[in-house]
């Protein structure tokens, strides 16, 4: 199979040629043999933007020649690109370029197009060892909405009951899985797991259930510092180290592990996470 790099090259070239056409992600992910886990992520990665960005810069570039070198009126060129009103596409514009449609046709020209910046690497060094996990049974609380407060909700229904019902012993691990990206999934919808290596039989509260996290080939990786960095970490294993690696993604999702016992103590350039990319 082709790499990674050269299969999102096609998706490009695809959105390229199709901007007239409703974007029907389901479609791409099964015509170029992506995963639903990680498309999305690697496309930034390589980009720099989400492939909805992506075809809305394109459609807006086109859309700025058409206004410097076309005759449509703006109520024409704004429905071309899938605006509902003129007011909607002039904001769309003004985002974009910096200036109004109406600017661009009456000086017939536009700004510089913004660059897209690309996440440096430079400054990050991980350890990285390819590991065989055994699937992993688990007790999870879910959360919803933007992504920090639905790692909070999850933990905060999650802790109250571990702890108060005794279940943390030393061992262990708390696990955060998050399954959308939230430059694509809409703010209410986005999903994140927060779990804990525990087993019970004992009956489970609403909002408590029981998962299996599957073993396999995964990628281990050491992120030192603040969660919020945690992005970079992710774009640095998918972009730099896994084209040069030998292996691909497997369609699971990938999790992290938090080793501080309590991260709200800690110091946040002292904080400590696993990463974990599923491959073969």
């Amino acid at each position: 199979m082709q790499n990674n790099h050269a299969r999102l090259e096609k998706v490009v070239r695809y959105l390229e040629s199709h901007l007239d056409q409703p974007m029907v992600i389901e479609e791409l992910l099964s015509k170029f043999y992506f995963s639903k886990y990680h498309f999305h992520h690697l496309f930034r990665a390589y980009y720099g933007e989400g492939v909805y960005a992506m075809r809305k810069r394109l459609l807006l570039e086109r859309a700025a020649r058409s206004i410097v070198y076309g005759v449509e009126s703006m109520t024409e060129i704004a429905f071309s690109c899938g605006y509902e009103n003129q007011a909607s596409f002039n904001k769309a514009i003004r985002k974009q370029f910096s200036c109004t449609p109406s600017y661009i046709r009456h000086q017939k020209t536009v700004p510089a197009l913004k660059k897209q910046q690309l996440t440096s690497f430079e400054d990050i060094k991980m350890n990285i060892n390819v590991v065989d996990r055994k699937s992993t049974e688990v007790l999870y609380s879910r959360g919803s909405g933007k992504y920090n407060d639905a790692a909070a909700t999850a933990w905060g229904q999650l802790m109250p009951f571990v702890y108060s019902n005794r279940l943390i012993q030393p061992e262990t691990i708390m696990i955060g899985i998050s399954h959308d990206d939230p430059n694509i999934t809409l703010v209410d919808n986005i999903r994140y797991d927060a779990c804990a290596t525990i087993v019970t039989e004992m009956e489970l509260p609403e909002g408590i259930e029981r998962k299996t996290i599957l073993g396999g080939k995964y990628a281990k990786a050491l992120h030192k510092g603040t969660y919020e960095k945690l992005s970079e970490a992710y774009s640095y294993l998918l972009l730099k180290w896994l084209p040069d690696s030998g292996f691909e993604l497997r369609d699971q999702p990938c999790f992290e592990v938090y080793l501080n016992r309590d991260p709200r103590r800690t110091k946040p350039e002292n904080l400590k996470t696993e990463i974990y990319i599923p491959i073969k």
